[in-house]
């Protein structure tokens, strides 16, 4: 782990991207961004400029205010769309009304690093937390500062310096709050000397206990949850179909009645091989009912800190966890078992951003990790989960056995350890 690779600092300058000459360069704190904030009087223009965090570590944007410009490709052409025309809108139309950040300090320190975990989406976000354990175990004397909505505040884990609810919803996140910039910046200036995360979009070999309190899945666990993470908004098929529909007139509770019968459908194939599992739905929304026989563990939004800690030891208790992709499989994937990932055709170029699983052995990783078309019959998919399900210990064994010699007895202790 490179400590200062992880973080960086405010530059004191810029260059000018119009006339190449070197501005002053002061910190500003737009949301998802965080920015400095530049004038050259020389073109008589405001620049302001990405700090490489986040995603802008591959697509850092400058943008000119009186000219109105977005300027800086990066290597990731399209997100200029979703990133950096959006920040320019946000600094031309800032919203001026007062944002509530509650300060939770916890250790005194003299210098920070400020982990900002503010983002539109649910995802980008608890990924943007995941950062935390680098700092943490990076062996400094620096405190870190996590700024948190308030839908994570309950996954900050044990050692932060302090946290800083910002009181937004996600749809609100976007925007630019000169009161939120004010604010942040008061804080910063407590310190003497602030750097910031850099915030990587996809951290990797992560402890989730830390941050939920739950363990990964136990292999030597009797009577294991097999469990479909329930989506209302996006559904197992190869097509919004919801969207496409709805905008035709037609009721979406048809589609997610369906969705349901795919899931029972799914479950009674199963259950004729594998007797002893606990089917289980889990996941956001209570929309309609299942039979008795399947356990159903949903939940109606907002959750409290123990319904989240709820969620997340149903995930750890299943051998497998079965859902549409998207943020809503990232905690179950972090605690459970083995994952079937349902790919919806306009997905596939982000593939395994929302798997979290984790294993020593790529071999046993690529066999827990399990990546499907959205468009799979039922009949299919019960087929290939139930191979699965059957041969996890027997094909850990064999994976095993080069790294460890005889594992036939500690193989579930050391399929667990792995993910650890």
């Amino acid at each position: 782990m490179c400590r200062d690779c992880d973080s960086v600092s405010f530059p004191k300058s810029i260059e000018c991207p119009y006339c190449n000459m070197e501005v002053e360069a002061v910190p500003l704190w737009q949301g998802i961004h965080v920015c400095v904030k530049s004038s050259c009087d020389n073109c008589g223009v405001t620049l302001v400029s990405d700090l490489k965090i986040g995603q802008a570590i591959y697509s850092p944007y400058t943008v000119c205010l009186e000219r109105r410009e977005v300027l800086g490709e990066g290597n990731r052409p399209n997100s200029i769309s979703w990133f950096g025309k959006p920040l320019l809108t946000s600094l031309l139309k800032p919203d001026n009304k007062k944002i509530e950040i509650h300060i939770d300090k916890r250790i005194d320190c003299d210098e920070v690093v400020i982990l900002n975990c503010m983002d539109y989406l649910y995802g980008h976000s608890l990924l943007k937390l995941l950062n935390a354990e680098r700092h943490l175990d990076d062996g400094s004397d620096t405190g870190l500062v996590v700024i948190v909505p308030e839908f994570l505040r309950w996954m900050v884990p044990e050692g932060v310096a302090e946290v800083w609810v910002v009181d937004l919803k996600l749809d609100e996140m976007r925007a630019y709050y000169p009161d939120l910039d004010k604010k942040i910046q008061r804080e910063c200036d407590r310190f003497t000397s602030v750097k910031v995360s850099r915030a990587y979009s996809h951290p990797v070999n992560v402890d989730i206990s830390r941050f939920t309190g739950v363990s990964r899945h136990d292999f030597s666990r009797k009577n294991p949850r097999l469990t479909f993470i329930w989506r209302g908004d996006r559904l197992w098929n190869g097509f919004n179909i919801i969207g496409i529909l709805a905008r035709r007139g037609i009721p979406g509770f048809l589609f997610l009645w369906w969705q349901r019968r795919k899931i029972i459908s799914l479950f009674k194939r199963l259950k004729r091989n594998l007797p002893d599992v606990k089917f289980t739905v889990a996941g956001i929304g209570r929309e309609g009912k299942f039979p008795d026989w399947i356990d159903d563990q949903r939940l109606d939004p907002p959750l409290s800190k123990e319904q989240e800690r709820a969620l997340c030891r149903v995930y750890a208790e299943s051998r497998m966890v079965v859902g549409v992709h998207g943020s809503n499989m990232l905690l179950p994937t972090a605690h459970a078992g083995m994952v079937v990932d349902l790919m919806p055709r306009d997905r596939w170029g982000n593939l395994a951003q929302d798997n979290l699983m984790q294993d020593s052995n790529l071999q046993m990783l690529q066999y827990r990790s399990v990546f499907l078309p959205n468009t799979i019959p039922v009949n299919e998919l019960a087929q290939i989960i139930s191979c699965l399900f059957k041969s996890v210990l027997l094909v850990m064994q064999n994976f095993y056995v080069c790294e460890y010699g005889d594992v036939v007895s500690r193989a579930p202790k050391l399929i667990r350890e792995s993910g650890a």
